[in-house]
Parts: structure tokens; C-alpha cells; sequence
């Protein structure tokens, strides 16, 4: 199973490009990155910076979404990204969430999402593709393969991914039972169009930080989903407070004001905590039920433990396996 690093760009671009060095360096497989243009630094400035300054480790967006970004801006910015980097692209994408919460807007539809992955896909193949009557448009740098991987939740998000994804992000917290849930209809939807049970790969992101209070912020988002399997109903009762209180102002930070409404007794089913051996735990019974990748979500914040020193405590653990 590849062991990956999450990175909210709220810091610094050389800080955050820093950070990419250590976790190449560190043995981690991607670094996924959040596309939230106006609450963090842009990712495709990012992602070209960081390229440049590693050799190894993959770059995907965790993730895009089909309104801020036009197909032909998302392929075209990918296929440069696959380029620079000798195909260390990966294209995460989903119906979005801060980047346009933070507008005020509305999410994109399913069938949004759908379309723009297939003319994201047909345009990376090289393939002409329509967007208004009569003329069509073609990507004129393709060659490298990007694979598009959906970020999805819910049961219908779910059924979808396993139609035309080619890896789907889970965002359903970290306890087996419920990323289960999430991949037994996930694949439902591979069965549904005729795909090889198995043909999506499965990544669970989720925040990671020795601290408990300082993945909180992330545990608040996960609750408010519609989160298939066992939901608890202390879990109800807080996403009830929280999404009287959550303000996408402060989404992805982990000193949102929201985050102090999560009881700690929460944490364990929503995000990677506590001690290097306890973390090292809960990414192996992700491994015996076959999910193929994690993501560590490491947050910044001026008041914890900083994003390098963890990654420094967690590698001989994580990574003990591996080496």
C-alpha cells in the first residue's frame, strides 16, 4: 500500500515546496494538494514549483472541481504537469467544495463531473473534443498518460467513481468499517458498467497530527458527508452543531473555531492520531482490507507541532515495512 502526503497550501510557496522535498526524500508516493484558490495558494503554480524541485514523488490535486476550472485548463495544465514531471501527474477531481463554498456557490452537478472527466480524458488521449456546435478542440502537448481519480462520498458519488474513475479519494474517515462501506459500493458502480471489481484504485485522506485537537478541524468536515456505513449517534448530534457553526472561511485550518466542537472520543474514526505506533496501527487495518493508498493530511499551524517534525516522527514507523 503507497503512504502519501496531504498538504493544505497555507503557508509560504518555499515552505510548502520544502515540505515536498522532505516527504520525497522521506519515502512518501504523492503529494496530493488541495485546489482552493482563494483560501490557499494556487495548486498549479505549486505543483509547476514543485516539480522542478523533485525527481520522485507524484502530484495530484485533492481536488479540482469542473466550475473554477475549464476542461480544457485542467487537461491542458495537466498534460504540462505530466510533461515537466516525466508522468508524475495525477488528476484528482470532484463536484467541489471550498473553492466554491468559498464564493458562495453552488457545487457542480454529478452529471458535470461526468462530462468534464470524459472530455478530460479524451483530451489527454489526444482526442478531439466539442464544446460549442460545429468546431471541435484539440490538446496540442499530450503523451504522457494521467490517470483521473474522483473524489467521492456519498452512495450515488460512489456508484459513479466505479463507472469512470480510474482511482476514487475517500474522504469517509479512517475506521475499516467505514471505508468498506465506501469501496462495497464503490464497486457496485465498477459492476454496474461492466468494470473489473477492483479496476478503481481506493485512497483514504484523511488529517493526520499527533495532536488530537489539531486534526478536529478535518473530523468536523468528514461528519457533515453523507457518510455510508456505521455513523454513531454522538456523531449525529455533533455534525448537527457543526454545520450550524462551520464557516469555509476557516476550511482546512486547524484552528477553525468549529473544530472545538468535536469530542476527542471521534477522532479515532475520522483521522490519523495519537502516537507514531498508534498512526503506524490504524494505516495497517486500512492495508488488510485492500485499500491501495493513504493519504496523510498533515496540517500547518502556527500553535503545533510543525508539518516536517511530524513527518520526520512518522517515517520509521510507516514506513518500517517498506523500506
Amino acid at each position: 500500500m503507497k503512504i502519501s502526503l496531504g498538504v493544505y497550501p497555507n503557508q509560504k510557496p518555499s515552505e510548502v515546496i520544502a515540505s515536498a522535498k522532505l516527504a520525497e526524500e522521506l519515502g512518501f508516493d504523492t503529494l496530493w494538494m488541495l485546489d482552493s484558490h482563494l483560501l490557499f495558494r494556487e495548486v498549479y503554480t505549486m505543483f509547476g514549483a514543485i516539480g522542478a524541485a523533485t525527481s520522485r514523488i507524484r502530484l495530484g490535486t485533492a481536488v479540482t472541481n469542473p466550475l473554477t476550472r475549464h476542461p480544457t485548463v485542467t487537461a491542458s495544465a495537466f498534460a504540462t504537469l505530466a510533461e515537466l514531471t516525466e508522468g508524475r501527474a495525477t488528476l484528482g477531481i470532484s463536484v467541489g467544495d471550498s473553492a466554491l463554498k468559498a464564493m458562495n456557490l453552488e457545487i457542480a452537478k454529478m452529471k458535470e463531473l461526468a462530462d468534464t472527466v470524459r472530455r478530460c480524458r479524451a483530451l489527454l488521449d489526444g482526442e478531439e473534443v466539442a464544446f460549442g456546435e460545429g468546431e471541435l478542440a484539440k490538446l496540442h502537448h499530450t503523451g504522457r498518460h494521467v490517470p483521473i481519480y474522483v473524489a467521492a462520498t456519498g452512495p450515488k458519488m460512489l456508484a459513479l467513481t466505479g463507472e469512470i474513475g480510474d482511482g476514487c479519494i475517500l474522504m469517509n474517515g479512517v475506521a475499516p468499517d467505514l471505508i468498506q462501506a465506501a469501496i462495497d459500493l464503490l464497486q457496485a458502480g465498477e459492476r454496474e458498467a461492466k468494470r473489473p471489481v477492483g479496476t478503481t484504485k481506493t485512497v483514504v485522506w484523511a488529517a493526520c497530527h499527533p495532536d488530537p485537537e489539531a486534526v478536529k478541524y478535518n473530523v468536523a468536515r468528514a461528519i457533515l458527508r453523507n457518510i455510508p456505513g456505521p455513523i454513531s449517534d454522538l456523531t449525529r448530534q455533533v455534525a448537527a452543531e457543526v454545520k450550524k457553526e462551520y464557516n469555509y472561511e476557516e476550511h482546512g485550518s486547524a484552528e477553525a473555531h468549529f473544530a472545538s466542537l468535536v469530542p476527542t472520543e471521534l477522532v479515532e474514526r475520522f483521522a490519523f492520531s495519537h502516537s507514531p505506533e498508534h498512526i503506524a496501527s490504524q494505516i495497517d487495518a486500512l492495508e488488510k482490507i485492500g485499500v491501495d493508498e493513504v493519504v496523510l493530511a498533515i496540517p500547518f499551524a502556527p500553535n503545533i507541532t510543525p508539518r516536517d517534525e511530524v513527518m520526520r516522527q512518522l517515517a520509521p514507523m510507516i514506513f518500517r515495512k517498506r523500506v
